[in-house]
């Protein structure tokens, strides 16, 4: 018994050592290469300004531009009044809108409004970039598939609502 310990513990020694000693042998060479490597790293180079320019200028890390989202939701609302509305004065009414006369605010699904406006209209969907757009009697509901402040882009959806002088007035505009 007092053998088979001694033994035992004389093998567990000479298992360590040879772990320790093949251990040592696998670090990694250090080459010139890698020297001038990591030198190169740490200094001022082009490639870092690269780096660093191409992060800066993507429009993901730009800040919200209220312009853009303003031209996005005037040009969709325009759009829509010239397609439904086909009077004289929504041709007039066109011409005056810009960034100055319109309220824009920016929708939730969370809103129960919105959702009871969105169960009535089941050809429209939620999207993550949804606004609505007020000018005089012309409300109309704007959906993006990106951010608007961020683009310009088409709106992916939207839907004008405006009260009409006679509903069953219809003007065929000529083609």
């Amino acid at each position: 018994m007092e053998l088979s310990k001694k033994s035992l513990l004389i093998t567990l020694v000479l298992f360590v050592a040879v772990a320790s000693i093949s251990a040592q042998d696998t670090k990694p060479q250090v080459t010139p290469a890698d020297v001038s490597q990591e030198n190169h790293d740490s200094k001022e180079g082009q490639d870092k300004e690269l780096f660093e320019y191409y992060y800066k200028t993507r429009p993901e890390n730009l800040p919200p531009n209220k312009a853009k989202l303003e031209y996005n939701l005037i040009k969709t609302l325009k759009k829509e009044i010239m397609s439904r509305d086909y009077s004289k004065e929504s041709a007039e009414a066109i011409k005056k809108i810009d960034a100055t006369n319109i309220q824009f605010e920016r929708v939730y699904r969370e809103s129960k409004w919105l959702r009871g406006f969105m169960t009535q209209n089941t050809h429209l969907n939620y999207s993550e970039f949804m606004y609505i757009v007020k000018h005089d009697k012309y409300m109309c509901f704007v959906s993006f598939d990106v951010n608007p402040e961020t683009y310009l882009q088409q709106s992916r959806q939207s839907h004008l609502v405006f009260a009409a002088k006679d509903k069953f007035e219809i003007i065929i505009p000529k083609p």
